[in-house]
């Protein structure tokens, strides 16, 4: 029987016939909550504790920026054209790693679905925190119990919204 149980500040947690035992931490708790919610969807407010949304004022990249991201992306286009036709390889190397940085900015300041993430967003700074608490605490399990880590990072969805939702039905008991 598959089990997550915390006795005495230790959890014990069992899969697939081997059983293990780690200290207590904020990410094993997470994790037993997402388990136990049986595949629902948690929103990490009620992971971290929080029970009401606000967001900061500012988004990370204004319209402004965002256009001269673009107008910036559609001149490298040009110049990389341009390196590639006069055999200019080094010239080319360089403006598609300017290109390739544009993008990440862009990919990184953008959230779900291509909306702007805030600066001081709450549901940023949850979504985050309980991500590296889960990953902690994979990290650890992956120590101990190999199987179940690698069952946990294949079943689990992070995000602002979260969910325990393995491929096939396995039957938890969660205390």
């Amino acid at each position: 029987m598959n089990e997550l149980r915390r006795i005495n500040g230790i959890w014990q947690l069992s899969f697939q016939g081997t059983t293990v035992q780690l200290p207590d931490s904020k990410g094993l708790r997470d994790l037993a909550v997402l388990i136990g919610a049986k595949g629902a969807d948690v929103h990490v407010y009620t992971l971290v504790g929080h029970d009401f949304a606000r967001t900061g004022a500012d988004p990370v990249l204004d319209d402004t920026a965002k256009a001269r991201f673009k107008a910036r992306l559609a001149a490298l286009a040009q110049e990389i054209q341009d390196a590639q036709e006069v055999g200019d390889p080094r010239r080319v190397e360089k403006l598609d790693s300017e290109r390739d940085a544009l993008i990440h900015g862009l990919t990184v300041a953008a959230g779900l679905g291509g909306r702007s993430r805030r600066l001081g967003d709450d549901t940023e700074r949850a979504r985050k925190t309980v991500s590296a608490r889960v990953r902690d605490a994979l990290s650890k399990i992956e120590h101990v119990h190999p199987d179940l880590a690698d069952h946990l990072r294949r079943a689990l969805q992070m995000g602002t919204v979260c969910s325990y939702t393995p491929r096939q039905r396995a039957i938890w008991t969660v205390r």
